[in-house]
């Protein structure tokens, strides 16, 4: 018997509602301070295909981010259009220093016995602002479900890190008093800095109790993070109110990335 433990990591851009489109939300689910799976991203651009496996071709390649969003800048159309080129031209190649600087990774155990209290991992780089992870049961973008769906239990709420090393409660302490066993964390406080191939990150870390069955569970990690903030050509700042992506709140720039499958087998 074969199942899947995701662990989703989101960073900078993220995306709980909208329909397939070129939309990301800027800034985050700040205000949803629950459990989180990535079927809420659809509309991030996806930097491998890999992910959307599942889905039809043509969606598939509409999700894609040389597609979706890397055009879109170096045509200059949409909200891009009134760039000049040499801005377009600096933007662009900021989005991918960012894309090849992001990465995502995950530790667990190998084997756990039925019913054991472990730790997973969740570790990641990327995005300009913040970084959030959360627990998930595959590595498909648009089908994924939390990991209390699998037959795994949080026990614990997720302590989390900075990429400066400093613990974090303030995402959990959002919870009031409310449990806290939930499977997401956003890690605040973040700054990049291109130049210095300096990004946000950090990491997660939760304890849960492996399911009461027998079997083979594959665990991967996705990360969730934007790319235009970070970039003095893509970062735009209103008289009033935060900045924004120069794609827009609901521009293409938020990205969904998925970490190599590992294997845990339950005994």
């Amino acid at each position: 018997m074969t199942k899947v433990l995701v662990v989703l990591a989101l960073a900078g851009s993220l995306s709980l509602f909208g329909p397939v489109g070129s939309e990301a939300w800027s800034g985050g689910p700040v205000f949803d301070v629950t459990d989180i799976s990535p079927n809420c991203s659809a509309c991030h651009s996806a930097p491998t295909k890999e992910q959307l496996r599942t889905e039809p071709a043509g969606l598939a390649n509409f999700v894609f981010v040389e597609n979706r969003h890397y055009k879109a800048i170096e045509g200059g159309t949409g909200p891009y259009q009134a760039m000049s080129p040499e801005d377009r031209q600096k933007l662009l190649a900021d989005v991918k220093v960012m894309d090849q600087n992001a990465s995502v990774t995950l530790t667990a155990p190998a084997t756990v016995q039925r019913g054991q209290e472990v730790q997973v991992t969740a570790t990641v780089r990327g995005g300009s602002e913040f970084v959030a992870v959360a627990l998930v049961d595959t590595d498909l973008q648009r089908k994924a479900r939390i990991i209390q769906s699998d037959g795994w239990r949080i026990v614990a709420p997720p302590k989390v890190w900075g990429s400066d090393g400093t613990e974090q409660t303030k995402w959990v302490d959002s919870r009031g008093a409310l449990p806290k066993n939930i499977n997401s964390a956003l890690i605040f406080d973040q700054k990049a800095d291109i130049a210095a191939k300096k990004f946000a990150g950090g990491k997660a870390t939760w304890t849960v109790r492996a399911p009461q069955e027998p079997g083979t569970y594959s665990i991967t990690a996705v990360m969730f993070y934007g790319t235009e903030k970070a970039s003095p050509a893509g970062a735009v700042t209103p008289a009033t109110g935060p900045v924004t992506p120069r794609g827009g709140t609901w521009g293409a720039s938020g990205r969904t990335m998925f970490a190599k499958p590992v294997t845990v087998t339950v005994r």
